[in-house]
């Protein structure tokens, strides 16, 4: 190589280079927080919603109310210590504090505005109402998450994985109600599906 091409080097372009290839790098890569979350996300949401389905049951409430506080604290602190052990991607990523508040207001207006057909309604429908309801947004909230990590030049296989837990969401929402063996252990059955399928996608991610 000639002195004349090395000179020509722009410092600045060779920088950008390296900065688009490194965002294009993944989550796991560029940012183990998500790809991490991805398990402790799934243990959480698999322990929550099975103790919860013991609460509809009729089990003791207090008992079951503070395992399920446990439960989200834990949560909270270990996700909390993930994120601030890592440094964000060049590209960026999308604020999923936002994207969280975004789902729970979505879900609340859901509730708020079913309020009087939940009140038409006996125990057993209103339960798996609210599950299909809430689910549903979550599961498509996942969907657009996944598109929107490809504005921030998030890797295929990472986005992959949200379009795959939200399409899985939408297919236990939509099939649960329907399965006889499941009445009445509806939120239990969303809960280890929901943690499977999380588990499953970080054994995937991690192998990468």
């Amino acid at each position: 190589m000639s002195n004349d091409a090395v000179t020509d080097v722009d410092p600045d372009a060779l920088k950008s280079d390296l900065e688009e290839i490194k965002g294009a790098m993944g989550l796991a890569e560029d940012h183990p927080y998500w790809w991490r979350f991805w398990i402790v996300e799934g243990v959480s949401v698999g322990l929550f919603f099975t103790i919860a389905q013991f609460w509809f049951r009729g089990y003791s409430g207090p008992l079951i109310a503070g395992a399920l506080v446990t439960i989200l604290a834990v949560d909270y602190t270990v996700k909390r210590r993930l994120k601030s052990s890592y440094e964000p991607p060049a590209t960026g990523l999308p604020s999923q504090r936002f994207w969280f508040g975004a789902v729970l207001v979505g879900i609340g207006a859901l509730v708020v505005g079913l309020i009087p057909v939940f009140e038409t309604l006996e125990a057993t429908n209103s339960i798996r109402l609210a599950l299909v309801s809430a689910v549903a947004v979550v599961g498509t909230a996942y969907l657009l998450m996944g598109q929107l990590l490809n504005a921030y030049n998030i890797r295929a296989a990472d986005r992959y994985a949200f379009y795959a837990g939200g399409t899985w969401m939408l297919v236990l929402a939509a099939g649960i109600p329907h399965i006889p063996a499941f009445e009445g252990w509806e939120y239990a059955v969303l809960g280890i599906g929901i943690a499977l399928q999380h588990v499953a996608v970080y054994v995937v991610l991690a192998r990468r």
